[in-house]
C-alpha cells in the first residue's frame, strides 16, 4: 500500500500544472467571498457611524463573523476601512467613466467636474462624504503617506498642462495653482456640513450646477477646438494613475500583513 500511494503522489507531482489550480481555486474564492462579505459590513458602517465610531467588533458583529478573522486580511481598522474606501473609489470611477464616454462633451473639464459630481451621488460611502460625514475624509487622509498625496497632486498638475495644450482650459494659470484651487474647493465643500446649518446648504442638484458653471466660467476659454475627446483620453489617463496608486498601496499593505502573519 506505502508503494501505491508513492506511486499516486509521484504522479500528481508530474501532473501539478494543471492539477494544482483547481486545488487551490476553492480556497481562493472562498477568502475573496469572505473579503467582499467583510468590505460590504465595513462600506455599511462607515456609511452609517463614520469612521471614528466604528469598531473592528462592528464589523465583524455585521458580518456575522469573529474579530480574528478579519485579522486574517487586514492588520488593522485603518487598513480595512482604507480597504472599502478604496473599493468604493474604484466603483466611482468606473461609474465616472462610463457617464464621461456617454457624454458628446465629456471632455470638457466642466462636464467631467459634473458627472463626478453625479458619480459620487450614486455611491453611498462617496456621497456620504460630501453629505457632511468629513470624519470618513479625515480618517481616510490619516491612513496615507505624503508620498502618496504627492504623487496625486503631480498626476493632476500634468492633467492640466494637458488640458492647456490641447486648447481645452485657459494657459495663463500655472496646472498647479489649477490643482490647489481645485483641491482646496474639494475639501472645502467637504468640510461645509460642519460650519453650514443644513438650512443653508444647498441641494446636491444645486451644488452641482454650481460647481460646475463656476468652473465652465473660470476655466474655459470662450471658444473651444472643434474636438474636445482628447480630453476623454487625457482623464481616463489620470484615473487609471490614481487606480495604479490605490493599487500600489494595497499590494504594499498585503505583502506586509502577509509578512507579519508568517511570523
Amino acid at each position: 500500500m506505502a508503494t501505491t500511494r508513492q506511486h499516486a503522489r509521484r504522479t500528481r507531482t508530474h501532473n501539478a500544472p494543471p492539477e494544482q489550480p483547481s486545488e487551490r481555486q476553492p480556497a481562493s474564492d472562498e477568502r475573496k467571498l469572505r473579503e467582499e462579505r467583510l468590505l460590504d459590513a465595513a462600506t455599511t458602517l462607515l456609511v452609517r457611524w463614520g469612521y471614528r465610531k466604528t469598531t473592528i467588533d462592528d464589523v465583524a458583529r455585521e458580518a456575522g463573523v469573529g474579530k480574528g478573522t478579519i485579522y486574517l486580511h487586514w492588520k488593522d481598522k485603518n487598513e480595512l476601512f482604507q480597504a472599502a474606501i478604496v473599493r468604493e473609489q474604484h466603483r466611482y470611477s468606473k461609474d465616472l467613466q462610463r457617464r464621461i464616454a456617454a457624454d458628446p462633451q465629456g471632455g470638457l473639464l466642466h462636464r467631467v467636474v459634473t458627472h463626478g459630481m453625479l458619480a459620487t451621488f450614486s455611491n453611498p460611502l462617496v456621497a456620504a462624504v460630501i453629505r457632511g460625514n468629513s470624519d470618513i475624509f479625515n480618517g481616510l487622509i490619516g491612513t496615507y503617506e505624503p508620498a502618496f498625496f504627492n504623487q496625486l497632486l503631480g498626476d493632476s498638475d500634468t492633467y492640466f498642462a494637458q488640458l492647456q495644450e490641447a486648447g481645452l482650459i485657459r494657459k495663463d494659470i500655472p496646472p498647479s495653482t489649477i490643482t490647489y484651487l481645485l483641491t482646496a474647493l474639494k475639501v472645502g465643500i467637504i468640510h461645509s456640513p460642519d460650519i453650514f446649518s443644513p438650512e443653508h446648504q444647498p441641494s446636491m442638484e444645486q451644488l452641482t450646477e454650481g460647481v460646475s458653471d463656476m468652473i465652465h466660467g473660470w476655466l474655459e476659454p470662450a471658444k473651444l477646438p472643434e474636438q474636445t475627446d482628447t480630453g476623454k483620453q487625457m482623464f481616463t489617463e489620470l484615473l487609471d494613475k490614481v487606480k495604479d496608486l490605490n493599487n500600489g498601496l494595497n499590494e504594499e499593505e498585503n505583502a506586509h500583513h502577509d509578512s507579519n502573519h508568517r511570523s
